[in-house]
């Protein structure tokens, strides 16, 4: 870990692509491609040609002035979206900032431990005025003294914002305020997951009923956070309300944060959760609005649980909340199309695991229209 007055490692002063980011050249544009979570970003010309001029560890200033001569903006243009490129491109984890010291810490502030997964934190929360807030996020992760040794995770403050930073180099960074409990959130998830062993990391709520696992897979705005919340005021236990790992034993392993919820639930969570609206606002990387509700019991077994049904959410307009079973093939292709490969990828040896593994598992679709219906049915279905 660097010390207080270091700088973080950079082969250049300016700002530069994270590992594993590609860029792609098509048509009159570009794409990126994050090999750690295997998305696809779509680039405009301008976008791509600032790009270019970040892998050549280009000052931003000097990106700006480039800008400006090959795309005629003017001065006060450039620099404005050569800044907002670079901030988007931060908060998403596809670019490092420039080198630069990083502001001292707090002189004695203490040091929380967490666990998660595999991987142990030690993180120390700096500047003040973040404690609360990360206490939030990461209660249910708070581990004791004993278990493995305790990666060092220092929350910095820069000159042009927040870093999350490990191993002497910066994990996540962001511009503001109120993007820096998500940043942390999403810090957090890549370490543990570049550390652990397993199958598949799931994009997939879960909840821990009977001593087996409710997965709910699904991508960003299908409800399952909020259904996951209300099924935490119903009994069930946490295991995550974004991603889970399947290990090779094929049991789910929880990331259980506190769950992050936009607004469209706050309403919806209200009667449940009356402390919810009191909860701080916070601005995800994709520029959503969310607060982090700490769950009402303690999360679910850190080694995970056996899978006891895969359920997929489908919100509808209208009508009664209705569960339908599913064919396993089908339920395999959506987990699939919704989760990244462990340690080297997917191989026929995982594929065989998998397939193994979800033919004993009941798997549904639930259309979801009213939030009390569907919870009803999914009581119904783990009694």
């Amino acid at each position: 870990m660097p010390s207080d007055t270091a700088e973080l490692s950079r082969p250049a002063d300016g700002p530069g692509p994270s590992p594993g980011v590609s860029l792609h050249l098509l048509d009159d544009g570009a794409v990126l491609f994050d090999a750690a979570s295997r998305q696809l970003f779509g680039l405009n010309t301008a976008a791509a040609y600032i790009w270019c001029c970040l892998e050549e560890r280009l000052a931003a200033a000097e990106i700006a002035r480039r800008l400006q001569q090959a795309f005629g903006f003017r001065a006060s243009e450039a620099d404005a979206h050569v800044a907002a490129m670079l901030r988007r491109w931060q908060a998403l984890g596809l670019a490092l900032p420039a080198a630069e010291p990083l502001r001292a810490a707090a002189a004695g502030r203490p040091r929380r431990r967490y666990r998660l997964l595999d991987t142990a934190f030690e993180l120390a929360a700096v500047p003040a005025g973040f404690e609360t807030a990360l206490a939030d996020l990461l209660g249910p992760l708070a581990a004791g003294p004993a278990g493995p040794e305790a990666l060092a995770v220092e929350l910095r403050e820069t000159a042009t914002g927040y870093a999350l930073a490990a191993e002497g180099r910066v994990v996540l960074a962001c511009g503001e305020r109120c993007e820096v409990v998500p940043m942390v959130k999403g810090g957090l998830v890549q370490l543990a997951l570049e550390r652990c062993a397993g199958i598949s990391a799931l994009h997939a709520a879960g909840l821990g009923a009977g001593g087996r696992a409710l997965l709910l897979p699904g991508l960003s705005g299908s409800g399952k956070s909020t259904l996951t919340a209300a099924l935490l005021a119903a009994g069930m236990t946490l295991l995550g309300d974004d991603t889970l790992v399947l290990s090779e034993a094929g049991r789910a392993r929880p990331l259980p944060f506190a769950l992050c919820l936009k607004p469209g639930a706050w309403r919806l969570l209200a009667d449940r959760f009356p402390g919810l609206a009191a909860l701080p606002v916070h601005r995800r990387p994709d520029g959503k609005r969310v607060r982090f509700l700490p769950p009402p019991a303690p999360p679910g077994p850190r080694a995970g649980l056996p899978v006891g049904w895969i359920v997929f959410p489908r919100r509808v307009e209208v009508g009664e909340a209705a569960l339908l079973p599913l064919s396993r093939a089908e339920a395999l292709a959506r987990l699939l199309g919704e989760s990244y490969s462990l340690g080297d990828g997917l191989d026929a040896r995982k594929v065989e695991r998998l397939v193994g593994w979800i033919a004993a598992v009941p798997c549904f679709e639930l259309r979801l229209a009213g939030l009390d219906d569907a919870v009803a049915r999914l009581l119904e279905l783990t009694s």
